[in-house]
């Protein structure tokens, strides 16, 4: 699998760089994941602070052309960016992780709660 990098833009509004690119493949289309991990690795991007926007493919190529955001921080990525887009970039790991997190999060009750027992 080749990645090449189409285009990047600096969006310094949203603190992020846009990123379009184009994979070329043999055999199976690689899964999201792999593009993911593989384009956090070629840009020197941390993992949590990308995501990939659109793949999109063509029938009978073995081609894909995509668009990713690297945002300079985790925080403006989970303010800016859909919740379905930033599970898509998780592992399973991460997202039990982060499920179990706002798990705790909703059972701890709240000063409002305690007031009124």
């Amino acid at each position: 699998m080749e990645i090449m990098i189409i285009s990047q833009t600096e969006n310094a509004l949203l603190n992020r760089r846009e990123i379009e690119f184009n994979i070329t493949f043999t055999g199976a289309t690689p899964s999201r994941k792999v593009v993911h991990a593989k384009l956090a690795a070629m840009l020197n991007a941390p993992k949590d602070q990308l995501v990939i926007g659109s793949l999109n493919g063509r029938f009978g190529l073995t081609e894909i052309s995509g668009d990713a955001r690297v945002y300079d921080s985790a925080e403006y990525l989970k303010k800016i960016e859909p919740e379905h887009l930033q599970k898509r970039g998780m592992t399973e790991e991460e997202e039990k992780e982060e499920e179990a997190s706002n798990a705790d999060a909703q059972d701890a009750p709240s000063g409002d709660a305690a007031e009124a027992s």
